[in-house]
């Protein structure tokens, strides 16, 4: 029997083959190994979701507070320390000298004012009133402030106010409309009760109801006249005229 011989490189070459065919087989075993592992394991059962209500999904997925850090101080600058210069020695045969003098100030003479010589300044002698006068001013006053003029005074603006209030007409048209409202007359009566300078000053939102009022000042005139307390020429009102349906 012959025996071959093999170069090296003949040699190198089937130890390479051999090894890549070993490499293979295995690489083909556990390809097949994993292929046959997932069809042996058993399939996982559904999971089930289940909703928490607020208040125990907030405890549930509470995590903990994490620990507070110490807080980081930083170091204190050190503060920058002058040295003093050195001084250097003096010689032996150095004089110290005296200190010089301070001067004084030169004390201010203080200016010497002028003496002001006061001016008498004449005062016009005051003019008197005479007595006679002021005795007649004093009982008119005295008349128109006291309690019964007062009175007298709230009594007539409460009897003017009845009066046209009284005297009012409410509209038929403003009946059936059902319009109410209050309008606001200002207007200016003498001593005698004659009526001037009639305004409407609020308006009751209803034509026909401001014109009705202006109506009535001119069909009232004139009031009823002044009582003798009120001692003055001619006085100004204002009040309010009220139509609603349930007064009329």
């Amino acid at each position: 029997m012959t025996m071959v011989t093999l170069s090296t490189d003949e040699k190198r070459r089937w130890v390479v083959a051999a090894a890549m065919a070993v490499a293979a087989h295995a690489f083909l075993g556990l390809a097949a190994m994993a292929w046959k592992a997932p069809h042996d394991r058993p399939i996982p059962e559904p999971v089930v979701l289940v909703e928490l209500p607020p208040a125990s999904a907030s405890e549930a997925m509470s995590e903990p507070t994490p620990a507070s850090q110490p807080e980081y101080i930083p170091p204190q600058q050190a503060l920058p320390f002058e040295v003093p210069p050195a001084r250097a020695p003096l010689p032996d045969d150095a004089v110290l000298l005296p200190p010089e003098p301070k001067q004084s100030p030169t004390p201010v003479r203080p200016v010497q004012q002028a003496a002001i010589t006061p001016v008498a300044v004449a005062t016009p002698a005051r003019s008197e009133a005479p007595p006679v006068a002021a005795a007649r001013s004093a009982p008119s006053d005295s008349v128109g402030n006291s309690p019964k003029a007062r009175k007298e005074r709230a009594n007539y603006y409460a009897m003017v106010s009845a009066h046209l209030n009284q005297r009012k007409q409410y509209p038929t048209e403003a009946r059936k409309a059902r319009q109410q409202g209050v309008v606001k007359v200002r207007f200016t009566v003498d001593r005698t009760g004659n009526i001037f300078n009639v305004s409407i000053t609020g308006s009751s939102g209803h034509d026909i109801l401001d014109q009705a009022t202006l109506a009535l000042m001119q069909r009232v005139a004139p009031l009823p006249a002044m009582p003798e307390s009120m001692q003055r020429d001619k006085v100004t009102i204002s009040l309010p005229i009220d139509y609603s349906l349930r007064t009329r």
